[in-house]
């Protein structure tokens, strides 16, 4: 059976071609993933990389391995409907092989061994493709400012290694109910001239939908006991919960919503009608057509509204929080910490990080900041003893009592958490040190920003000669904010890139493999009497409804994704704006219905001509 599978896709390879795409993508996306982040390994451990750069290659290792989770999660759906269709179309061809004698095991067994070819192929395209792709990735993550050490490149063995159980996992994970519904073909199908597409889900699919849907369905029912943080994080991981649940019951879902949709248009327009009939009783195109669009639109959605709200949410916690009237920014100039600290300003608390943490003065910092415990006593900070925000506390999981590991002037030390703050990410770091702990690294560190109630100092006169610029509060909370959207954006589009590839090659092979199954049919539409232009316009109206149907439900994940983190944000601070991204979110839809609209209408009037009989 392995033999015919490797002769069976030598033969037959066309229908495995966006199969082969997505895979080579994949393995290379993770190839050079692997790489950077053992480089970034190697990098960080050399002598002479400062806290703060390791701080960076860390951050950029995990965008590069959350890129890496989109895009296979996209693969997967690449895989899945290229090998669907293909055991659609060779009903009668497996129903041969089971009357000569092969055994429902021989059969999946085949199917599998399909994906494992074409895994093959691609693992080493990918590969290759990667390796060659890594130094111009580096040489754009420099020229976007992301990297501030050189990396040392390692050999790419162990990348190729982790990029090979990849592919090869992605390709059986995709093809595995493709084989379960071969193995399930019996020999009278040989003998089939047609059949009926089956749309009620199997069992295994109905569970997994169920429990993929209910879990949402708990999440919004408790959203009175969710935290800012836990929303923030539910907006990135959540959409793909919801994706695979709308999948499991997409030959049910999309069908029925794309008839819905062509109602009002059915009396109007016979293409209309045709179209609205056909998705109505279809059930594996209409599913795959919509299943990369609902999850593109879906998860590139909720994260573009998750980064924003997020933006918004620090935003709103810096103006509660700022007390400080002007903020110095120095410039990296030591003199001007030293001239504030000197002069007879009412207070100046400059901002000194130390490696992941911050040195404080809390009598300062609760003036200029507002720095406030939320639980614990800011006074017992000592020699010992540190603070932590909400959000640190969440995500280590060390809260009021438990011991912090730090790193101070190259020795490890314990600290006891005597106090958990509240959040205000651009106002201070997540763990809170006090100078005597802080080590002599903090007579060495320069203050980036310095928070200043100048009282009536004169603050240019001060400052004549250094590198320092004063803001006032708003001023500067709105350039981080900027400079926060535009880490965002850049952010996106390095997550997002790659995910819009493998939706755009879902799209594609979906719809090359959905007409060649329907040649037949179009032949005999065509014999009717039916034109290419109404042949064209029939493709169009059934494109733009599935795909209308698809993003419809990728909306109502957006929209409910962006309800829970504004819930959540609002009941934390109460003045919080709402900058919702209309512009990326409409180009998202636009660009997925017209690269289907486009791509339907090309290959229905090419594949579709009057000559020819039905067979």
């Amino acid at each position: 059976m392995l033999s015919l599978s490797r002769r069976t896709v030598r033969r037959s390879w066309p229908p495995y071609v966006g199969a082969f795409v997505a895979l080579a993508c994949g393995v290379a996306l993770i190839t050079t993933t692997v790489m950077l982040i053992a480089a970034v390994d190697v990098s960080s451990r050399r002598d002479g990389v400062s806290a703060a750069e390791r701080l960076q290659l860390d951050d950029l290792s995990a965008m590069l391995g959350m890129m890496s989770g989109v895009s296979l999660f996209m693969a997967v759906f690449v895989v899945a409907s290229t090998f669907g269709f293909v055991v659609a179309a060779r009903q009668r061809e497996l129903g041969l092989l089971r009357l000569v004698g092969a055994t429902p095991r021989q059969v999946r067994r085949m199917v599998l061994g399909e994906a494992g070819v074409v895994a093959a192929i691609a693992v080493v395209a990918g590969s290759l493709l990667g390796t060659l792709a890594t130094p111009a990735f580096v040489a754009f993550l420099n020229a976007k400012g992301l990297l501030a050490v050189d990396l040392t490149m390692p050999t790419p063995w162990l990348a190729w290694g982790v990029a090979a159980g990849c592919g090869g996992g992605v390709a059986l994970l995709g093809s595995w109910r493709a084989s379960r519904r071969a193995a399930r073909v019996s020999p009278v199908a040989a003998l089939r001239e047609a059949g009926l597409e089956r749309r009620r889900p199997s069992v295994l699919a109905m569970v997994v939908g169920t429990v993929c849907l209910a879990g949402p369905v708990v999440l919004f029912a408790l959203a009175d006991e969710i935290s800012p943080l836990f929303a923030l994080v539910t907006g990135i991981l959540l959409p793909e919960v919801v994706v695979v649940g709308v999948v499991c019951f997409g030959r049910v879902v999309f069908p029925w919503l794309a008839g819905q949709l062509a109602r009002p248009f059915a009396r109007r327009d016979v293409a209309a009608r045709l179209a609205g009939d056909h998705v109505r009783t279809g059930a594996r195109v209409p599913a795959a057509l919509a299943a990369p669009i609902l999850a593109i639109s879906a998860i590139a959605g909720s994260m573009i509204v998750t980064l924003s709200f997020t933006a918004d949410w620090t935003t709103a916690l810096d103006r509660a929080h700022l007390q400080a009237p002007l903020v110095v920014e120095t410039g990296g100039d030591r003199a001007v910490a030293q001239r504030l600290t000197a002069s007879d300003v009412r207070y100046a608390d400059p901002r000194v990080g130390v490696g992941e943490h911050e040195v404080v003065d809390v009598r300062l910092a609760e003036q200029s900041r507002g720095l406030t415990a939320v639980r614990g006593d800011l006074g017992d900070l000592g020699d010992d003893r540190v603070a932590v925000t909400e959000t640190y506390a969440s995500d280590s999981g060390r809260g009021l009592g438990d011991v912090v590991p730090l790193h101070v002037d190259g020795q490890r030390v314990r600290a006891e958490v005597a106090a958990v703050v509240s959040d205000a990410p651009d106002l201070y770091a997540d763990v809170l040190v006090p100078r005597a702990l802080a080590g002599h690294r903090a007579d060495r560190a320069v203050p980036d920003v310095v928070f200043v109630d100048p009282g009536g100092v004169d603050l240019d006169a001060l400052l004549a000669g250094t590198d320092a610029t004063v803001l006032t509060a708003d001023a500067w909370i709105d350039g981080v904010d900027e400079q926060t959207r535009a880490n965002n954006r850049l952010g996106l589009w390095v997550l997002l890139g790659p995910a819009g590839l493998y939706a755009a090659i879902a799209i594609v092979n979906a719809v090359l493999i959905g007409v060649s199954q329907r040649r037949t049919q179009l032949r005999t539409i065509a014999l009717l009497g039916a034109t290419d232009d109404q042949l064209r316009r029939t493709a169009l109206w059934e494109a733009g409804l599935v795909g209308a149907a698809a993003l419809l439900v990728g909306g109502v994940v957006t929209g409910s994704v962006a309800w829970l983190i504004r819930y959540a944000t609002t009941r934390d601070v109460a003045d919080v704006a709402m900058t919702v991204p209309w512009l990326p979110l409409a180009a998202i839809g636009a660009v997925c219905t017209a690269l289907l609209a486009a791509l339907v209408g090309s290959v229905a009037g090419r594949r579709a001509g009057p000559a020819g009989a039905p067979t």
